[in-house]
């Protein structure tokens, strides 16, 4: 904890208000493209009469998208200009959900996602690991991502129930229209503050190592993405986020409904998933803390294991909903780091700061592959069976194996050292 300071050459140092930046972005970007799915599924598909599993089919669209864009707007990100293309990418988000607030067919859902998928890769997570990666070294990087990275727990708890009382009130098509214009504000907040280059501001990066230090003398150290390509840790890196992405995906995109399957009401579901996603407010920041004290080889390993941990409580959850929901909720707040905070550091972990923007595209990429799937399946699931419960129990096995991948991962890049 001494090396987080929050002066500078005696100036309040900037780093802090990226990381405020950061927070908003995952506050109200990556909670509106991922975690609010599930309070539009009953609305959207009652009205339209839609099945569940072929609606959700967009955030399959969505999420290759993504995949497609997200090594590219990773390198360009990379290197400079960062604010454009993040302030892009909300304009982005804005014309996709005004589009969905006008939809009355698959086809203008799975159309406008398109362009979400393309917002979604340069609004968060990745321009937040890009900026928290500039301006805060490996002694302190874990907090300040933990800290950007909570506000997917704090939109989840606080736009959740909103938006579900606007969809109660106003109909799902203005609940889209209201979610399009947080866009615009985040493309104005983006343009005020993001700044890539502490240099430019007359700081320089916080918390640096003894390694980091020494390497930035010469050069940025690490691999590039084609050397890191060449060693069997890239890909289970990679594996191991698809897999736990796969997971939770499935949790965000139903769990209301599974929540109101298993007896809970409607309103107190939706509740009860805001408190899902606000779990990770104390989740991240302790995750992101425990990187730093003991480094990412463990928290990786850790957080994943718990994150397993949550697909069993919902697979248990019927016999005694209004108790294990709260065990449910509890696994996810200190296993959900496993998603988000644990990836990009990761990348710094196996791979270094040399290529460190395209890296985490990839990484990006690897995400959205295990978002395209896992709200579709789970859906397609229910179904053709009525039930959640085959689904989980392959998601905690899936989880499980995320660990292990993520283990090895490490024990072979430290065999090189």
């Amino acid at each position: 904890m001494k090396d987080i300071q929050f002066k500078q050459n005696g100036r309040f140092f900037y780093g802090w208000i990226i990381v405020i930046v950061g927070l908003f972005l995952m506050t109200f970007a990556y909670v509106g493209f991922v975690s609010l799915t599930s309070v539009f599924v009953l609305p959207v598909t009652e009205d339209l009469n839609f099945e569940r599993g072929e609606w959700m089919t967009y955030l399959t669209i969505l999420s290759l998208a993504c995949v497609i864009c997200s090594p590219l707007l990773g390198k360009l990100m990379g290197k400079g200009r960062l604010k454009i293309w993040v302030a892009v990418c909300c304009l982005l988000g804005f014309i996709g959900y005004f589009g969905f607030s006008r939809a009355d067919s698959l086809t203008a859902f799975y159309l406008f996602a398109l362009i979400l998928g393309v917002g979604f890769a340069g609004t968060a997570p990745m321009p937040v690991s890009i900026l928290i990666n500039k301006w805060f070294g490996g002694k302190v990087r874990g907090t300040a991502t933990g800290i950007a990275f909570l506000g997917s727990g704090l939109g989840g708890m606080i736009l959740s129930p909103i938006l579900n009382g606007v969809i109660s009130a106003y109909g799902w098509r203005t609940g889209y229209i209201a979610l399009g214009i947080v866009f615009l504000v985040l493309m104005v907040i983006v343009l005020a503050f993001a700044n890539d280059n502490p240099q430019s501001k007359g700081f320089v990066r916080m918390g640096e190592d003894e390694s980091e230090a020494a390497a930035a003398a010469i050069e940025k150290q690490g691999k590039t993405l084609s050397e890191a390509m060449r060693t069997p840790e890239f890909y289970f890196a990679v594996l191991s986020t698809i897999l736990v992405v796969l997971a939770s995906s499935a949790i965000l995109a139903n769990s209301v409904a599974y929540f109101v399957g298993c007896g809970i009401g409607e309103a107190k579901a939706a509740s009860l998933h805001g408190l899902l996603l606000g779990s990770l407010i104390i989740g991240k920041p302790v995750m992101g803390a425990v990187t730093d004290r003991f480094g990412i080889r463990t928290s990786s390993v850790l957080t994943t294991i718990i994150f397993a941990a949550t697909f069993a409580s919902l697979f248990i959850m019927p016999n005694a909903a209004g108790v294990l929901v709260f065990l449910v909720i509890a696994c996810y707040g200190l296993g959900g780091p496993t998603i988000t905070v644990i990836p990009p550091l990761m990348v710094n972990g196996l791979f270094g700061d040399k290529d460190y923007g395209t890296l985490v595209g990839v990484m990006n990429m690897a995400t959205s592959i295990g978002g395209a799937f896992g709200g579709m399946v789970a859906a397609r699931v229910y179904d053709m069976t009525g039930s959640y419960a085959s689904f989980w129990v392959v998601a905690c096995i899936a989880v499980i194996c995320a660990a292990v991948l993520r283990f090895i991962a490490f024990r072979l890049h430290d065999s090189r050292l």
